[in-house]
């Protein structure tokens, strides 16, 4: 079965770290940001890293670094950026945005490298209202290159992720009209787990209930990525005013809204508490900023660290980060949560005969559960 992987737009590495834990090997990154790239090289030392842009590029250049000939022995993983399709933001321009034509880059090397499989991960956007036409014709163009794909738009939540996210994935085998069937979903809401016969939904407290207390712009003395922003003495304000475990800005006296949050219904989250006791919301590349969402700690006074977001985006404590905390946390929020990959990584494995290790989870991430 194929056990290569080369990895288009790594950035630093969570699709990478999933299919590693999973027993793959992983060969060839390639992503045009400075510090992502060189994240993905300190966790993955044997690795080619090729810090530029994907188009001048061939599927020649990676097999020959990968030491393949030909892609039989090859698993694809990419996630070109989409930003123009995401529904985060609103003045998406869609099939007209040119970040959108790298999923045509992601295409061609499927077509010039062969790949006996891939795994694309993208906005759900991708696949919807203006995308639609757009991804159709990629399907189209992967099932004249002869490959059998699947597709569909997934919550982190329901596959363990401690997190809300939804994402579109593509799964492709080389080969005609093989039925393909997504990976089972594992987990479902508290109330329908038990008539589901799943696990409930994994939960903020799991995963970084067990971390020291820290104050607003400190770190911790132990771990260097547990290092939380700085506030403002109004917005420090603005955080003891906003009640534990879930509340919103909507407590807040008068005096301490912004101006541009009166009479505007929207943006709830914002400025948010975490609840200990659900999953946390997206962790984006914004994660470590409570002004950038629903990031603020579930009962300390400050926004999230970045421990915290990389423990709820499931990467482990022994995971090397570079950079400043803005591109810290912008790593970690665009990343894939390993923990999906190594699922993803596992759905491949038993198509392909091999039996997973009965490790549980919690042997190879973090969670308690």
């Amino acid at each position: 079965m194929p056990k290569v992987v080369i990895d288009l737009f790594s950035g630093s590495g969570g699709s990478a770290l999933g299919f590693k834990k999973a027993g793959y090997d992983v060969r060839i990154a390639v992503d045009i940001d400075a510090d992502a790239s060189k994240s993905f090289q300190l966790n993955f030392p044997g690795a080619a890293v090729f810090q530029k842009d994907i188009i001048p590029l061939s599927g020649k250049q990676l097999l020959d670094a990968a030491k393949e000939k030909d892609g039989d022995n090859v698993v694809l993983l990419a996630c070109p950026p989409c930003q123009g399709f995401s529904t985060a933001r609103r003045k998406s321009q869609g099939v007209n945005d040119p970040r959108n034509r790298l999923v045509y880059e992601f295409l061609r090397m499927v077509k010039e490298i062969k790949p006996s499989a891939f795994v694309m991960e993208n906005v759900p956007g991708l696949a919807s209202g203006n995308g639609k036409e757009f991804f159709n014709d990629v399907l189209d163009q992967l099932e004249k290159a002869g490959y059998s794909t699947v597709h569909e738009v997934v919550n982190a939540i329901e596959y363990g992720i401690p997190q809300k996210r939804r994402r579109l994935v593509l799964l492709g085998l080389r080969g005609e009209n093989i039925a393909l069937r997504f990976p089972s979903k594992t987990h479902a809401s508290p109330e329908k787990a038990s008539e589901e016969k799943l696990k409930p939904w994994d939960i903020v407290r799991n995963w970084i209930g067990d971390l020291p207390p820290l104050e607003a712009g400190a770190t911790s003395n132990s771990d260097p990525m547990h290092k939380a922003s700085n506030l403002s003495e109004l917005n420090m304000k603005r955080m003891k005013s906003t009640p534990k475990n879930g509340g919103s800005r909507s407590a807040w006296p008068e005096e301490l809204v912004l101006e541009c949050h009166k009479n505007v219904e929207g943006y709830k989250d914002i400025y948010g508490r975490m609840s200990w006791d659900t999953p946390s919301p997206t962790i984006t590349g914004g994660c470590v900023m409570i002004s950038k969402g629903r990031y603020g700690h579930p009962e300390q006074d400050r926004a999230i660290s970045l421990r915290e977001a990389a423990r709820l985006q499931t990467f482990p404590d022994d995971y090397l980060f570079t950079g400043t905390v803005g591109s810290i946390a912008k790593q970690i929020g665009n990343a894939v949560p390993p923990l999906l990959a190594y699922i993803l990584a596992s759905w491949l494995n038993e198509f392909y005969g091999e039996t997973q290790s009965e490790k549980k989870l919690s042997e190879v991430f973090l969670s308690k559960n």
